[in-house]
């Protein structure tokens, strides 16, 4: 099998592992962590979602084993958190914290966390996230630097293409529109972190 197809596989069994394991249906969750883990053992997703389900299904002695091999917890626990936040949201609200624990200056979580308990209807509790947000980092981070590259990025496609180098011109081209989707995405949601914390100022 190719590496193309491989990682097609996988993607498409992580996928549905990660729908059993949204409805708790650990059984097959735990069957779909080991068949991705049998053919690739460092797989960190798999190994994060193995120590999870062994974590909620009374194993905690084993799953310290598979949190260790997986690498990067903040970011893992807040995959997770994300893939709960609407079908889930206070075993969500359990993963993002622990994302925070580790990660306690990332703006997403504390957005996140707030949105939830926004919908939850607890008010004090969104707006100590909400308030926690660094909204000129964000600003910095989302949308200055992203725009000044974008500029970059125009004005070396416009030099390329007067130069005759139409091939190289069209690739930076292309690559401008993938950067100001991005923008587009980052840039909204800085907006509803502003609307957010205006709100619960």
């Amino acid at each position: 099998m190719r590496r193309g197809e491989i990682m097609e596989s996988l993607r498409t069994t992580l996928e549905k592992t990660l729908q059993y394991y949204e409805k708790k249906d650990y059984k097959n969750a735990e069957k779909g962590a080991d068949e991705m883990l049998a053919g690739n053992p460092d797989f960190p997703r798999a190994l994060f979602l193995k120590a999870v389900i062994l974590d909620e299904t009374g194993r905690s002695d084993k799953a310290e084993d598979y949190y260790r091999k997986s690498g990067s917890a903040s970011l893992l626990w807040l995959r997770l958190a994300l893939q709960l936040q609407e079908s889930d949201p206070e075993r969500a609200l359990r993963y993002f914290t622990k994302a925070k624990e580790i990660d306690a200056e990332n703006n997403l979580i504390s957005f996140s966390m707030g949105r939830i308990y926004e919908r939850l209807g607890r008010p004090e509790e969104a707006r100590k996230c909400f308030n926690n947000i660094s909204l000129m980092k964000e600003i910095i981070s989302k949308l200055l630097s992203p725009l000044g590259f974008l500029i970059i990025m125009i004005a070396g496609s416009i030099a390329m293409i007067k130069r005759g180098d139409l091939g190289l011109g069209s690739l930076v081209v292309i690559s401008g529109i993938v950067c100001l989707a991005w923008l587009k995405r980052d840039g909204g949601r800085v907006i509803r972190m502003i609307q957010k914390k205006k709100k619960y100022a």
